[in-house]
């Protein structure tokens, strides 16, 4: 790891805020794109590419609502959608599958012409360790029995999809009950990462996005989770790493944040990941946004606006950045004082924030047709 990570990183995202342009106003109309084949959701592209990541309430929408949603987000760019495949929701019951909803939302995104990029996570009581049965959020007792889930998610859907993530956040407590352990998720990596390459050799496998964290409270920081993954040989078994570098309140290139900003944290992951043998491999970015609303913690449209702007031009401007998926969409509630319903690029009615029509005009521009 170079010893001027982190002052790099900062010149280099401080240069990424002085190449802005103004942002589109607020009622600037998207632009028009034509629907294309998920042929097109391969790992590697010379194009920037956006994404969104909606979160799970996406699988409760009525089909009016989904198909409005999905609409807007082809309209602004999105090239894929990122999806929940809970094993606890889909096999509650050993043995009994139900693919309902699943089905319907992939289906869903395929004939919007987007590629659905699934997380394959979480674990059904009865497959949980015992010392997190009550969580939903606990890892497996036994990789393998996982791994076999994967499989046959795969096998179900290898004809729509190509992209797959292996669990979420799994550097924090409450995504890896009981708590963060570099060593069982490098066996749970292992063991998926092998049955989804048996079933789908082409595919493309992530590890878990990297929450931002610091090493306290059992949370462990994603630059610590990932030299670690590197001692154990776990490298071995992701096709690109992945890193959710939220900030704020702060926008991404606040120099004042340096010592725990996220996204700043990147050039020290690539620096890990470059000492390992991994320069091919890219560092995807599978969450990323800021909250508006209320809350003393919340930021304002432009703030938001801004946030995303700096992420997208860092991959802009970055050849081993790989996709960005904007959390979220939509906002989940209409609760302004609730930080967690109000990360979306529109109002839960449906009007844009400021960030959709940067999103738009940025896909327009940069992203792929």
């Amino acid at each position: 790891m170079s010893a001027n990570a982190p002052l790099r990183s900062i010149a280099v995202l401080a240069a990424v805020m002085l190449s802005f342009v103004a942002p589109p106003g607020a009622g600037a109309a998207p632009v028009v794109r034509t629907q294309s084949s998920p042929a097109q959701c391969g790992g590697e592209s010379d194009a920037v590419r956006i994404g969104v990541s909606p979160g799970a309430a996406i699988a409760s929408l009525s089909s009016t609502d989904l198909d409005r949603e999905l609409s807007l987000a082809k309209d602004a760019g999105a090239f894929a959608v990122r999806l929940d495949l809970d094993w606890g929701l889909i096999e509650p019951t050993r043995g009994a599958f139900d693919w309902a909803l699943s089905d319907r939302i992939i289906d869903a995104v395929v004939a919007h012409g987007m590629c659905p990029y699934g997380i394959v996570g979480y674990t059904p009581r009865w497959a949980r360790v015992p010392a997190a049965i009550d969580n939903p959020h606990a890892r497996p007792a036994d990789p393998a029995q996982f791994a076999s889930f994967a499989r046959t998610v795969v096998q179900r859907y290898q004809d729509r999809m190509s992209l797959w993530e292996v669990w979420n956040e799994p550097n924090l407590v409450s995504f890896f009950a009981p708590a963060p352990d570099v060593a069982a998720y490098s066996a749970l990596l292992r063991a998926t990462y092998q049955a989804i390459k048996q079933v789908q050799p082409n595919s493309t496998v992530l590890a878990g996005g990297m929450a931002p964290a610091e090493t306290t409270q059992g949370n462990i920081t994603g630059t610590t989770f990932l030299s670690s993954m590197y001692e154990q040989g776990a490298n071995q078994y992701f096709d690109a790493f992945n890193v959710h570098p939220y900030t704020w309140p702060y926008l991404p290139n606040d120099p004042g944040t340096s010592s725990w900003n996220t996204a700043m944290k990147m050039w020290p992951m690539r620096d890990v990941m470059v000492a390992g043998g991994d320069s091919h491999k890219q560092i995807w970015i599978t969450e990323f946004g800021a909250p508006t609303g209320t809350n003393p913690n919340s930021v304002s449209e432009q703030v938001q606006s801004d946030t995303i702007g700096i992420i997208l031009d860092a991959v802009l401007g970055t050849d081993w950045l790989g996709p960005a998926f904007v959390y979220s969409l939509r906002d989940s509630g209409t609760d302004t004082s609730d930080v967690e319903q109000n990360f979306g690029l529109l109002h839960r009615d449906w009007t844009p924030k400021l960030a959709y029509a940067r999103v738009d005009a940025f896909a327009a521009e940069h992203s792929a047709p």
